[in-house]
Order: C-alpha cells, then sequence, then structure tokens
C-alpha cells in the first residue's frame, strides 16, 4: 500500500536508489501514481518510468533506446593499464543485454534450440535430481536461512549441470556468481570492484579453457552449444562473444533463479491459504511462479540509453539520457492487471515484465521457469509445514536492480 506520508518524487526516487528501504513497494506504489509515471533522478542524471505500458513500449523500441550501458552506469569503468581489467570489459562488452542490432539477434541465434520446449523436457531429469538431492540435506523442523541453504545452491548447480561443468567444480561456481555480480553492481566501485572483477576472471579463465575443449570435442551440453552451433551468419561466434554469454548465463541464470527462489517462498509465508492451495492442487504451480514472477520479480530495474530525442508520456527525453524502468512498479499497474495487489495463482493472460520485454527478453526465462516449478513443488511435497523462521528476514537495500532477499530465515 502506498506510505501514509505524501513524497516528491525526488525524495522516493532518492530513498530507493540509495537504499536502505526494506520494503520498497509502498514507494513504487507512490511514485507510479504521482503525475505521468515518468520521473527525473538527479542521483543518476536519467529519467524513471514506473508504468505497464511506458515500460513495455520504451523496451521494445530498439530504434530510439540503446542497451549499450556500460559506460552510463559506471560498470564499464577499468583499469586500461591493468590487463585483466581491460579483458574484463572487452567481455563485458559483448555480454547480450548490453548488444545492439544488429549484432544483437545474431548473437542470440546461437540459443535457437537450447531452450526450446523440447529441450527443457530433456533438461528436467536433471533439475529433478539435483533439487531431490539438495531437499535430502534437511529434516523436516530444521531451522535454516533459505537464501544460504536453499535458493543460492539449487540455481548453480542446476546451470552448472546444465552448462557441463564438472561435478568437483561446481562449489566454485557460487562465490565466482556472486564476483560476477558485484562487478555488474553500479554502486561497487573502487577497490571492492577490483577484487570482484578480479575473482570474475578466474570463471571467465575457467569457462575459456572448457569451451577451447568442446570446440575440439563437443558434448550433449551448453557449452558445446553457445561454442559451435553456427549463427544465422553461417559461422560460429567468435571466443570472446561465446565466452561473454556462457558468463553471462551463470550470473543472470543464478540470480534470476535465486531471487525467484526467494521472493516465491516469501510469498508463501505470508499467505498459508495459497500454499495449502497448491499443496492440494500441484498442477496450478505454473501458474503460481508467474504470479510471483509479477509480483515480486527477480529483477526489479531495467535501463536503457535514448539514442534519438523523443517522448514518453509526454516528457521530452533527449537523446544520451538514461531511462531507467521500475519493473516491480508496472508489474503492479493497476491499468495492465486486474485486482493488481491480489496474489492471483489462477490469473490469466499474466503479461509481466519480470523477464524485461522485446529483443532483450530473457533468453533464458524457460530454464528459470522450469526450475521455479519443479523446486516449489519438491519444496511443498516434503515441506508442507514450511514457515517463518525465529529471526526476521532482510531484503537486500543496496541493489536497486536486483531486491531479492539478502536472509530469509525458515522453519522446514
Amino acid at each position: 500500500m502506498p506510505s501514509t506520508t505524501p513524497q516528491t518524487s525526488s525524495e522516493i526516487l532518492n530513498a530507493l536508489i540509495a537504499g536502505g528501504v526494506q520494503d520498497p513497494f509502498p514507494l513504487y506504489e507512490e511514485i507510479r501514481e504521482l503525475g505521468t509515471g515518468v520521473h527525473w533522478s538527479e542521483l543518476l542524471n536519467g529519467w524513471f518510468l514506473t508504468r505497464a505500458n511506458d515500460t513495455r513500449a520504451m523496451l521494445s523500441d530498439t530504434a530510439n533506446y540503446s542497451n549499450d550501458m556500460l559506460e552510463v552506469t559506471g560498470t564499464g569503468a577499468h583499469n586500461p593499464d591493468n590487463p585483466r581489467q581491460r579483458r574484463f570489459a572487452e567481455l563485458q562488452s559483448n555480454f547480450l543485454f548490453f548488444v545492439d542490432p544488429p549484432r544483437h539477434p545474431v548473437i542470440r541465434s546461437v540459443f535457437r534450440s537450447a531452450f526450446t520446449p523440447k529441450a527443457m523436457a530433456a533438461w528436467r531429469p536433471a533439475v529433478e535430481l539435483v533439487t531431490d538431492r539438495l531437499l535430502a540435506r534437511f529434516d523436516a523442523g530444521d531451522e535454516v536461512d533459505f537464501m544460504e541453504e536453499l535458493a543460492s545452491v539449487v540455481p548453480v548447480e542446476v546451470i552448472a549441470t546444465v552448462l557441463g561443468v564438472p561435478e568437483e567444480d561446481r562449489m566454485r561456481f557460487r562465490d565466482w556468481s556472486e564476483a560476477l555480480t558485484r562487478a555488474n553492481n553500479p554502486a561497487v566501485q573502487g577497490p571492492e570492484r577490483d577484487r570482484a572483477i578480479s575473482t570474475s576472471m578466474e570463471l571467465v579463465d575457467y569457462l575459456a579453457d572448457i569451451a577451447e575443449q568442446r570446440k575440439a570435442r563437443p558434448q550433449d551440453d551448453l557449452i558445446s552449444t553457445v561454442v559451435n552451433t553456427p549463427t544465422k551468419d553461417g559461422s560460429p561466434l567468435g571466443s570472446t562473444e561465446a565466452l561473454a554469454q556462457l558468463v553471462v548465463l551463470l550470473a543472470a541464470g543464478n540470480e534470476t533463479t535465486s531471487n525467484l527462489m526467494g521472493n516465491g517462498t516469501t510469498i508463501l509465508l505470508d499467505r498459508p491459504e495459497v500454499k495449502r492451495k497448491l499443496i492440494e492442487k500441484p498442477s496450478l504451480m505454473n501458474s503460481a511462479v508467474e504470479e510471483m514472477l509479477r509480483y515480486d520479480p527477480p529483477f526489479h530495474l531495467d535501463f536503457r540509453r535514448a539514442i534519438n530525442d523523443n517522448e514518453i508520456a509526454g516528457t521530452v527525453i533527449s537523446a544520451g539520457t538514461p531511462v531507467y524502468s521500475f519493473l516491480a512498479a508496472a508489474n503492479l499497474d493497476p491499468r495492465a492487471f486486474d485486482n493488481t495487489l491480489d496474489f492471483d495463482i489462477e490469473r490469466q493472460n499474466n503479461k509481466h515484465l519480470a523477464f524485461s520485454h522485446g529483443i532483450h527478453f530473457c533468453v533464458g526465462a524457460p530454464l528459470a521457469r522450469l526450475e521455479g516449478e519443479v523446486f516449489f513443488t519438491k519444496l511443498l511435497r516434503k515441506f508442507p509445514d514450511i514457515s517463518r523462521g525465529a529471526e526476521e528476514p532482510v531484503r537486500r537495500t543496496l541493489n536497486i536492480l536486483s531486491r531479492g532477499w539478502e536472509k530469509r530465515p525458515v522453519r522446514l
């Protein structure tokens, strides 16, 4: 619900950007209903969109908006005298979500067979096995930090399995993935970012070695697909482009699914009647996962850079200006969704923006959905009485992009 004390859009944006707000949703609700829903931020020197139709239109407008945001957000900053940082910057510039047409559809075309329904059916047994193994470590009544013990473990195991990484190396992926997320967080700068880049490059070197092996001896895994599949132009990706996509699959895949699991579990803990309904009727799980994605998306923010002068909701957007979209606000926009504040696991036509929109719609969305459906089904089957833990949960506050839970104690 909106906060009781009216605030200006600048005050709300400053609170959200500066961090420290445990529950951002009242602020999302309030700022979305102010004026036209388009607001200027002095802190980030850019415009913020809060409504679904404006966000959808901007994200699909490749003629006027670019994804080349590295320098604008500060995440492209690096020490040119440091060869590993130079290499990391080159890799970043090839991440699929920073690449514009005409190169973007060429890179994306290597995934045309990777996340199909047929591929998901083939990967389902692996996702089920990883989930069963993890849940078997715990007994009913155990008190655990859900984020530490469950939500951050399953995605790493799954993506490592799908990529074809040897089992003995998978535990290292967790630290590497966290470092990569920090290195791409605009709020992380200075020595902390230097350390994050250094750790991230361990992952890059590791994946580069496996990619070379898969070029010589392809296997039935995602690394082989990325390095050997011809693009729609007829030739495989270059080594740097291919490696960049593997890094993105690991980091973005982990973050997305981990947040989905943490956010979804929190929603179910707050709504025991919904939890009971899913236990009684697990066939509703796919629809429930979609509603989880709408209600509290894995990523709360998306961004672009204006290429040309244009307008959004009557606001003039000058060329070169960053435009940020609060996906979490847009997903609760009453102009786009009926009874938007109700968590409805049977919601129809749930066209949320959790995976972005347009050409940059998340390529790995089918895998995240599969992981969510399998995980929640098995979690509620084994631990139907899962409840809040003794300690209070803590939401991330310093990363406005990824506002999942830092700590989520539960009793299984």
